[in-house]
């Protein structure tokens, strides 16, 4: 073989490793990129799958889940969820799901999207959103905004709206404005209370959700927006914003902090993550209805407050050596509690009419007497209009049960019976100030240890409608200004609270140069519907209030310390009620019964145990009627033998004769049969009858009677006796005679007992008056006060006639006593006010 031929194998031979060189490179490279491909894919899909779990983590059941797979009758949660993470979709790659696409909303953030509720992609994520965070969040409250839809968007809601949990769609700039005002309220609260170092962790989350942007909102409806995106996420106000774009008419719109933005175009993105986003559609009609009528359910049941809940399960087991509390309503975050102590001793409620106060009084009464027992607790309580407000505390024909904690109770009361209670309240200070003192203590708490053997409960006192206490600005008003001035001031010390309602605290003229000092110490104010005046002047929250609904506000009516809450109607609960009261009852250690002061009801002498305790005795009383004091004491008048010892009865009313009726019975009843004579002699047509009655009275309990006929009314006569002249006007044509008896009687054991119908005759008849001192005793019926003053020699005297009601005036004693004048039973019927 020549060199040549070999020199053309070689050739060819490293012609074909060349060729084989390039297939194998071409074929490596061709495995190369299959493997790196390879590798891609399932680093992708490893990446997707944690991701998924990821979200999974995150976001579980109704706040993650896929909504077409939940299954039918999936109960709402109960509990709050720990993360704050919500699904809005699928991210996607190539056109197929990767992961769930989430944000973090409620507790951290908000969403923006640029579209609105036009576009059904935003309305469907809308839907579903909704659905997911009203199952997820048990105390969840929303705000819905409708400005494109007019809210149809929002029509599946209707069951939250109904049930409290949603405001009625607004559709417009002005509900938009109310709803952002609403909104900077509710955060405002939750600061407030943060600030106050609680926990802010059982209020309710509140979404502001908005489909589309009403027409004509303007920059500061914006700003707004973004000022309410700044400070919500720490206080548990959060936004969803549709139809916020990034530029609006060449303005550039404020930016949402703490917010994530969607942006709608013809790929869906979500903040900052780089795959589109395929938005979650509307869920299923049956599956909103099922998630929405249970919160709705679970909502009514949680807010249908009864009087049983503010009730606590064992009565009498609480101390108020350091104050009073009790549970008077819930709001969202739970049971509301105020106390009264040195932080709130007295508080301040107002309503118009119709708006609850009776109802709230009731309810925090019942709370307050079933926590503490009468050692510890004492009410008073007084009603100044035409009303039964707490009639229910005292025993009754129909139930004899009463609450033991009360004390006295005026129902219509009279103001000098509020004057009376509020003046013996001023007396329990200064003794309490004189057991302090001497004790060496400054606060109720510190001398209740230090005297343990002392009574000393706190005292409530309640006064309804306490503005006609203070009406005017007569004496009577100028007394009560000054004792509730004292009481107000001095009573946190002394453990002695008041609680004022009325529809109104403007217009008390008596009050007006006091207002500052006395309100001032009522730093508790309950507002009810119709009470805006009850808070500061820029304090709008009671406007917005409903019947069943009040404000309570702990320091003044500030803005920014305001409770909205929820009390129950105790008016709707009358057998609990009655079982609560006779199981109070039951539980007591006394038998004393509250004083009940009935304006308006008449006084019988046979129903005043004072009357059937009588016994003879050597200084007998004339019982006249019951006293307008705390006490309902009786009102009599002491018969000696010093001069003057008479009796003159006032005025034109019928009563008079049922007063000296009154008067010669119950003198009957201390004396021994056959002691002393009675002399009746009625002179005044119509009191024959009483007069008869009296006469068979006396008789009939074994004492010397005689009737006596004009002409010898004032005949001589010896021995001690009664003369009760039924119509001594004129003096029986004997008006010396009249004076010399009245100069000389007492002292012969002779005393008149008479009813002139004419005061100023009755002055001309007794000598003018220089013979003032020679009648003692005055009962005063529907005499002017100009006519008494000339009696008395006072044209001053704080005297009002009306029907009802008599003066019985002392001047041995130096004491004027306001009466119900003891009256046969029907007389006020047949007379009326006369």
């Amino acid at each position: 073989m020549s060199w040549r031929t070999e020199l053309e194998r070689a050739a060819q031979a490293l012609r074909d490793v060349a060729g084989f060189a390039d297939r194998a490179e071409r074929l490596l490279a061709e495995e190369e990129s299959h493997l790196a491909v390879t590798d891609t894919t399932r680093r992708r899909r490893e990446l997707s799958a944690r991701l998924r779990q990821a979200a999974e983590a995150a976001a579980s059941g109704w706040l993650g889940d896929e909504l077409h797979t939940v299954a039918p009758g999936t109960p709402v949660w109960t509990d709050e969820p720990a993360s704050g993470a919500v699904r809005l979709g699928v991210a996607e790659l190539d056109g197929d799901p990767v992961f769930p696409a989430l944000i973090e909303l409620l507790g951290r953030g908000h969403l923006a999207v640029d579209a609105d509720a036009a576009d059904p992609r935003v309305a469907g994520l809308l839907q579903s959103l909704l659905v997911r965070l009203v199952a997820a969040y048990p105390g969840l409250e929303l705000s819905l905004v409708d400005g494109v839809t007019l809210g149809q968007v929002f029509s599946p809601a209707t069951p939250l709206v109904d049930a409290g949990l949603a405001d009625h769609v607004a559709t417009d700039h002005l509900a938009l404005g109310r709803v952002l005002t609403d909104a900077e309220k509710r955060l405002q609260e939750v600061r407030d209370i943060a600030a106050r170092g609680q926990s802010i962790a059982n209020r309710p989350f509140h979404l502001v959700m908005v489909a589309g942007m009403p027409p004509q909102v303007g920059r500061s409806v914006r700003e707004r927006l973004a000022a309410l995106a700044h400070a919500g996420p720490a206080a548990r106000t959060h936004l969803v914003l549709c139809g916020w774009r990034t530029a609006l008419g060449g303005e550039t719109l404020p930016a949402l902090e703490h917010a994530t933005y969607l942006t709608c175009g013809d790929e869906i993105r979500l903040g900052e993550l780089p795959l589109p986003v395929r938005l979650d559609q509307t869920p299923s009609p049956s599956l909103t209805r099922a998630v929405f009528d249970a919160r709705a359910e679970q909502r009514r049941e949680a807010s249908t407050l009864t009087v049983a809940d503010l009730v606590p399960e064992e009565v009498w087991t609480e101390s108020s050596r350091a104050g009073l509390s009790t549970v008077i309503g819930r709001d969202p975050g739970g049971d509301v509690t105020v106390s009264f102590d040195d932080a709130t001793p007295h508080w301040l409620i107002g309503g118009r009419t119709g708006g609850g106060k009776t109802v709230f009084l009731l309810d925090v009464l019942y709370g307050l007497a079933t926590r503490y027992s009468p050692e510890e607790l004492e009410l008073y309580l007084l009603d100044f209009k035409e009303g039964v407000s707490f009639t229910e505390f005292t025993p009754s024909a129909i139930d004899e049960s009463w609450i033991p904690h009360v004390r006295a109770v005026g129902v219509e009361s009279d103001r000098e019976y509020g004057v009376a209670v509020l003046g013996a309240l001023r007396s329990e200070l200064s003794r309490r100030a004189g057991l302090m003192k001497r004790a060496g203590a400054t606060r109720l708490a510190r001398l209740r240890e230090l005297r343990p053997d002392a009574r000393l409960p706190r005292i409530v006192a309640v006064v309804d409608e306490f503005h006609v206490l203070f009406s005017g600005n007569d004496r009577l008003a100028r007394e009560a200004v000054a004792h509730l001035e004292e009481l107000a001031r001095k009573g946190r010390s002394y453990g002695v609270h008041l609680v004022l309602a009325s529809q109104t605290i403007s217009g008390v003229e008596a009050l007006y140069a006091k207002k500052d000092s006395i309100f001032g110490q009522f730093p508790l104010r309950v507002a009810l519907p119709g009470a805006r005046h009850l808070l500061a002047d820029d304090n709008y929250a009671a406007e917005s209030i409903t019947l069943g609904q009040a404000v309570v506000n702990d320091s003044g009516g500030v803005k920014g310390r305001n409770r909205t809450l929820a009390f129950p109607d105790a008016s709707s609960a009358e057998d609990l009620l009655a079982a609560l009261r006779r199981g109070l009852w039951e539980r007591r250690e006394s038998d004393a019964r509250p004083v009940v002061f009935r304006g308006f009801d008449e006084q019988h002498l046979a129903d005043d145990p004072s009357y059937a305790a009588l016994r003879p005795s050597p200084t007998p009383r004339a019982l006249l009627g019951r006293a307008v004091d705390v006490d309902v004491s009786t009102v009599g008048y002491h018969f000696d033998r010093s001069p003057g010892r008479h009796l003159a009865v006032l005025g034109t009313s019928p009563v008079a004769a049922d007063v000296l009726a009154a008067a010669a019975t119950s003198l009957g009843q201390q004396h021994e049969p056959g002691s002393v004579e009675f002399l009746i002699a009625a002179t005044a047509a119509g009191a024959e009858d009483v007069a008869a009655g009296a006469l068979a009275a006396l008789e009939s309990v074994g004492h010397r009677c005689r009737s006596l006929a004009p002409g010898e009314v004032l005949a001589d006569r010896a021995g001690p006796a009664y003369l009760v002249w039924f119509g001594a006007d004129g003096a029986d044509g004997s008006p010396g005679a009249l004076r010399e008896l009245m100069l000389h009687g007492p002292a012969t054991g002779l005393h008149l007992i008479g009813w002139w119908r004419g005061a100023r005759r009755f002055l001309d008849d007794i000598g003018g008056a220089s013979n003032r001192e020679h009648c003692a005793g005055l009962v005063a019926l529907n005499v002017a006060a100009s006519d008494l003053g000339a009696v008395t020699g006072d044209p001053n005297i704080g005297w009002e006639p009306r029907a009802n009601r008599c003066l019985v005036i002392d001047r041995h004693a130096g004491t004027e006593r306001l009466a119900v004048p003891y009256v046969r039973p029907g007389r006020l019927d047949e007379y009326g006010t006369r």
